[in-house]
């Protein structure tokens, strides 16, 4: 059976079921202007992004507008923003039109110059080779870079560098990579850390045995190849592990230390589109990030609204190694 049909078969079983469901997720959210996003020193500020995961956007005009309110609230800020992330499972089914309605968005938008996009399993799913060009052509484009086919990929900005890792096969859930990117995110993390600057490494899946994993979701890590990759992050200083994948919302588990001795840790991403499964549940909710010459802050933010979060585990910080 071909991914197409194995599509079409669960789409006829399951089908009516998701149709049944997604209706509550279509309200329309409005951006307030009266709490912006201010940084702690933003003097000192050498790098900044907004990070999301899991937009699953279907083709629906009202999830459309509640992604481009992350760029609404971004504009509303007086801060610059270097960089916007999105840690996979851009859209839910994995059609063309999903994706037209994600990166619409992101096309017109007019705040962030430099746009870094993965695959999760979601867009990976049941067209990978489709949806994979459809998302590096985004790179490519965004980026002014040639991903020459690869779903993996590296780019620095303002002297930083961020290594984007991704599935290079249809997946149901984990991740596939191969030895080729392996060496490749060995090559970059030497580069990236040589002068002693953070590297940020993104992918959808997390790593086993962190953020609650597996009580959490038996079958929700990166996969067969995590250790080997897990053991070359842990070989460099001031590595920053960004994923999706969980929909674990804001609570203890959103952090976790990979290596301790090197500064290398992971940060678990809450689900954008939907309300997540543990701690602060609110939907549209990620972080953004200010980088310092010595120390990283990551503080939450419901950009679907433009509001802070409070509460444990809205504010990130690590002294640099």
């Amino acid at each position: 059976m071909t991914l197409k049909e194995r599509y079409n078969d669960w789409y006829a079983k399951h089908g009516a079921q998701f149709k049944a469901v997604s209706p509550k997720y279509d309200v329309v959210y409005t951006v307030s202007k009266e709490n912006p996003i201010v940084f702690e020193d933003s003097a000192n500020v050498l790098l900044s992004a907004a990070i999301i995961a899991d937009t699953h956007l279907p083709n629906r005009e009202k999830a459309e507008i509640n992604l481009n309110n992350v760029f609404v609230d971004l504009e509303n800020s007086p801060e610059k923003f270097d960089a916007f992330l999105m840690a996979g499972d851009i859209v839910d089914y994995g059609t063309k039109n999903e994706y037209k309605r994600f990166f619409r968005p992101l096309d017109n938008q007019k705040k962030v110059s430099k746009l870094l996009v993965t695959l999760g399993n979601h867009d990976a799913r049941f067209f990978y080779k489709q949806n994979s060009k459809i998302v590096m052509n985004k790179v490519d484009e965004y980026l002014g870079i040639k991903t020459n086919g690869k779903s993996y990929y590296s780019y620095d900005i303002n002297g930083y560098t961020f290594i984007i890792m991704c599935t290079e096969k249809a997946v149901l859930e984990k991740a596939y990579i191969s030895d080729e990117q392996i060496a490749f995110i060995d090559k970059e993390l030497a580069r990236g850390t040589k002068d002693g600057k953070p590297v940020f490494v993104m992918c959808h899946q997390p790593f086993a045995n962190m953020h609650g994993l597996p009580e959490v979701w038996e079958t929700g890590d990166l996969g067969e190849q995590n250790d080997r990759v897990r053991a070359v992050m842990e070989k460099y200083k001031n590595v920053f592990f960004i994923n999706g994948h969980l929909h674990g919302g804001i609570y203890k588990n959103v952090q976790d230390t990979v290596n301790e001795e090197n500064g290398v840790y992971s940060i678990s991403i809450p689900g954008y589109r939907k309300p997540n499964n543990f701690g602060i549940q609110d939907c549209g909710v990620g972080y953004f990030m200010e980088v310092y010459a010595d120390r990283i802050v990551f503080r939450a933010r419901k950009f679907i609204t433009g509001e802070y979060i409070t509460g444990e585990y809205t504010r990130l910080e690590y002294k640099l190694k």
